[in-house]
């Protein structure tokens, strides 16, 4: 559990969060993150209603944290803040301590997509592509990638990491063949076994690799078999098993960052091939599901 300043975040305790916010808003430009800039744009920046969807949080949260009312924001709300406002790794730091967080325990503990990881993610809204932490946990993904494999934004506390809802969430599996969820539990066990071996993860990686000897007697096969040779997830061919428009065949390959504390995952097609159109149907239909 974080640690805090107080224990009760009054209105004062907020005003630095809102400033913070305020700036961070005036200063990104529609551009940097993906959105037109139209002809009858006044304001400097951003508007209110668009920062609060790049944040994924309410036009009214939002403007309530700008405005320094309590309650407080949670550390999952802040990191996707961080997140959608395009935030370094020390003004993501800074806006936690200016919380009443420990700023030092999260940026041990919280995965954080760089803007420039961001900048690429908002260039590839049409490709399925996620940003994934050192245990599994989905940070953001692409509108195509949340039409392919479902919006994972809603999940807290461990379930965040897809690597727990894979064995402990019957529901994570509808959307892989059973050939394919075979091959995926071993890759998984294989990159927990990485990610302790070299620290990325460390408290939370124990804890999540615990939760699972706990409460998945497959999890626990798996884990006390012999290790493979390679551990971090590779590029590889994929079936994936879409509801509307069935199994699309596609390559995914892995983009690491340079503070390796998240990974890109990106799914393509052949162009040309059925299972492309199927990957641009599922776009389609995810698109007009979503604009209802």
């Amino acid at each position: 559990m974080a640690t805090v300043s107080t224990d009760v975040a009054r209105q004062d305790d907020l005003a630095d969060v809102a400033r913070l916010l305020r700036e961070r808003r005036r200063v990104l430009q529609p551009e940097d993150v993906g959105l037109p800039r139209g002809p009858r744009r006044r304001t400097p920046g951003l508007r209110r209603e668009e920062a609060a969807a790049l944040c994924a949080i309410s036009p009214a949260y939002y403007s309530r944290l700008e405005q320094r009312n309590p309650p407080r924001p949670s550390p999952t709300v802040l990191a996707g803040i961080a997140r959608g406002l395009r935030f370094t790794r020390a003004d993501r730091d800074h806006l936690f301590s200016a919380a009443g967080y420990d700023e030092g325990r999260h940026a041990r503990g919280t995965a954080h997509v760089t803007p420039g990881s961001m900048h690429v993610l908002g260039r590839l809204a049409d490709t399925p592509v996620m940003a994934v932490g050192p245990i599994g946990e989905i940070l953001h993904q692409t509108p195509s990638a949340c039409y392919l494999f479902g919006d994972h934004s809603h999940h807290r506390g461990q379930a965040r990491s897809g690597y727990h809802r894979w064995f402990l969430d019957f529901f994570e599996r509808q959307r892989f063949s059973v050939d394919e969820q075979a091959v995926i539990g071993a890759e998984i066990v294989a990159d927990l076994r990485h990610t302790l071996c070299s620290g990325d993860g460390d408290r939370r990686a124990r804890e999540l690799v615990t939760t699972l000897l706990n409460h998945s007697t497959e999890f626990g096969e798996l884990w006390r078999r012999e290790p493979p040779l390679l551990g971090a997830l590779g590029p590889r061919r994929c079936q994936i098993v879409h509801p509307v428009v069935g199994i699309v065949e596609v390559q995914r390959e892995i983009l690491h960052t340079v503070s390796l504390d998240h990974r890109l995952l990106i799914w393509l097609a052949v162009p040309g091939t059925e299972s492309h159109t199927k990957l641009q149907l599922s776009t389609v239909l995810g698109y007009q599901w979503f604009s209802r």
